[in-house]
């Protein structure tokens, strides 16, 4: 395994997922979970969940090991990816220390009684891709010459001076002038990962910054543009999946929102600020569907 404080240039690399979170940088960098909480919350937010410039900070995935995220290892990495712990639960010492003896391998630990619901999810997503009538079934082919995709490729580049990283789930090559590329994300959901549903979802968790950013550095790096879709399934059976992918006019939205992350980034590193909110009194306006709530009870 790599140390911990290895600097990288630009480039894509196979990096172990420690150390792309401590993030291996020249310069405390831009991510898309970073540049989400620019958009969605404010500088102050971003500067506290960020590992360089607040130690502290605890990353998003360090105490999950639900259904979830031991399918997302075993579909973009196979069966090794995960350490099957035989335990009821993680509150004993011994299980705890299995629990921590994988993670220092690199593997998600699991325990042994939601094993086989992670072997049906997984077998469920992979025969919902097979059935896919638009290339589904090129997504996470783990082991498959004929498809070379390769899983969690770090992305690192500089952005008009603001060093920038990104975690890929999937990324392959395609037989198309335009798009070369793909990417793929997996997203596990406990709601419905129905597209009318999710598509809500994926507004409000900001993951349409995270298509735009990965498109803007693979970019960067090829200089080729790429296809970017997400495979969303539902944690309960019948682990029902679907392939989502940002519209042209959605992306469009979702770049400047990248844009104005990278500005506001770049401001903050140059003042040594990272302010909350505005300032000032906010007036909110009357949402249209509150509004036509209100007056149809009025009428009643």
């Amino acid at each position: 395994m790599m140390p911990t404080k290895t600097v990288l240039g630009a480039g894509i690399y196979d990096l172990p997922a420690s150390l792309y979170h401590a993030d291996p940088c020249p310069e405390p960098s831009l991510s898309s979970s970073i540049a989400k909480l620019i958009c969605l919350s404010s500088p102050a937010h971003a500067r506290q969940a960020h590992p360089r410039l607040n130690p502290a900070a605890v990353p998003d995935e360090a105490e999950h090991f639900d259904i979830g995220t031991a399918a997302h290892a075993v579909l973009l990495e196979g069966e090794a990816a995960v350490a099957i712990v035989d335990a009821k639960d993680w509150r004993t010492n011994a299980a705890k220390d299995a629990r921590d003896a994988a993670r220092a391998a690199g593997r998600v630990p699991l325990l042994a009684r939601v094993w086989d619901d992670v072997k049906a999810m997984v077998a469920a997503a992979r025969g919902q891709l097979d059935q896919h009538t638009d290339g589904g079934a090129k997504m996470f082919t783990v082991g498959n010459p004929a498809d070379p995709g390769v899983p969690e490729r770090t992305l690192i580049w500089e952005d008009d001076g603001v060093w920038c990283r990104a975690r890929l789930d999937w990324l392959r090559p395609q037989k198309d002038r335009l798009f070369p590329w793909a990417i793929d994300d997996y997203k596990t959901t406990s709601a419905s990962a129905n597209p009318d549903a999710w598509t809500r979802t994926m507004f409000s968790s900001g993951f349409d910054v995270q298509a735009a950013w990965y498109l803007r550095g693979l970019r960067q790096l090829s200089g080729s543009d790429a296809v970017f879709r997400f495979a969303v399934q539902e944690t309960y059976p019948p682990f029902a999946l679907s392939v989502i992918a940002l519209g042209p006019d959605a992306l469009v939205i979702a770049e400047k929102k990248c844009l104005y992350a990278l500005e506001a980034w770049r401001e903050c590193q140059q003042a040594g600020t990272w302010p909350t909110y505005a300032h000032r009194t906010c007036y909110a306006s009357m949402p249209p569907w509150h509004e036509e709530w209100w007056l149809e009870r009025e009428l009643r």
